[in-house]
């Protein structure tokens, strides 16, 4: 940093430790380890077109899912829609919401969680493949209803989670802020990279799902325990919530940072 002075005014000027900034970044991604990893990671990628944008899916189940899919398409009656299909899912989302609020004075309701979480995926998956199968796709309409009710999604999730009695309601607005953020910073490289992240590293939304199932039949057969910390009450569930929000922080500044370094190297090359 340097210290100018116009018109008798001290100026701060950081010119040059932006680059400077970025030179390091790029050491730090250049990382041989790193390097490592996004090979690992390549070995399970897909890489398709999708309307006008490019998607990206590096997850465990990428190849399987997009397999299944296939095969789904041809055989969903001709009745069905797209429309019925976001409607489908977005009935999966309420019934993991509302099933957590009963869940906590009916236990056996917490079953009903994964099932709600198999008909999120088969609505929130199926409703744009079906169009493009179909060959009826409708790109503007079917972008923007689609985020807006995974918005709706991100917000109904975390307030069942909050008023279950299983998690503090500020651990679960903790979660959906990350979890809204991470919707913003996939939309945003949309518009500036026409590139479409459905996934960070191994973990998608597939992922999150099963493991989200898996904590659900878990709360099934395990009783709640309530720990102090600093006079706060809280439950096993919150810990698991806090660590998952922490997570997607992490992984929202390493994405975050990767995507400054590109931007800036295609901005400024000559």
């Amino acid at each position: 940093m340097q210290k100018n002075k116009i018109n008798g005014k001290k100026v701060f000027s950081f010119e040059g430790q932006v680059d400077e900034f970025f030179n390091e970044l790029k050491k730090w991604l250049d990382n041989p380890h790193i390097g490592e990893l996004s090979l690992k990671i390549q070995d399970v990628s897909i890489k398709y077109k999708r309307d006008t944008q490019d998607a990206i899916n590096t997850a465990i189940t990428a190849k399987a899912e997009k397999k299944l899919i296939a095969w789904l398409c041809p055989r969903i009656p001709k009745w069905v829609n797209s429309d019925m299909l976001t409607i489908f899912g977005f009935l999966g989302s309420l019934l993991i919401s509302v099933s957590l609020v009963i869940g906590f004075f009916h236990k056996w309701v917490l079953l009903l969680i994964p099932l709600g979480f198999f008909i999120n995926w088969f609505g929130d998956s199926l409703d744009g493949s079906l169009a493009r199968y179909r060959k009826c796709g409708r790109p503007n309409y079917g972008y923007y209803i689609d985020k807006m009710v995974d918005g709706i999604t991100a917000f109904i999730l975390p307030l069942g989670m909050g008023l279950s009695g299983f998690i503090k309601i500020e651990i679960a607005m903790i979660f959906a802020c990350m979890y809204l953020l991470m919707m913003m910073h996939v939309h945003i490289v949309v518009h500036v990279k026409n590139e479409c992240k459905n996934s960070f590293g191994l973990i998608g939304p597939t992922e999150v799902r099963i493991i989200a199932s898996a904590i659900a039949i878990y709360m099934y057969f395990a009783n709640v325990n309530y720990y102090n910390i600093y006079g706060h009450y809280i439950t096993q569930f919150d810990i698991v919530v806090l660590v998952f929000s922490m997570i997607m922080f992490l992984i929202l500044v390493v994405d975050f940072f990767k995507t400054l370094f590109v931007l800036h190297k295609k901005d400024t090359k000559v």
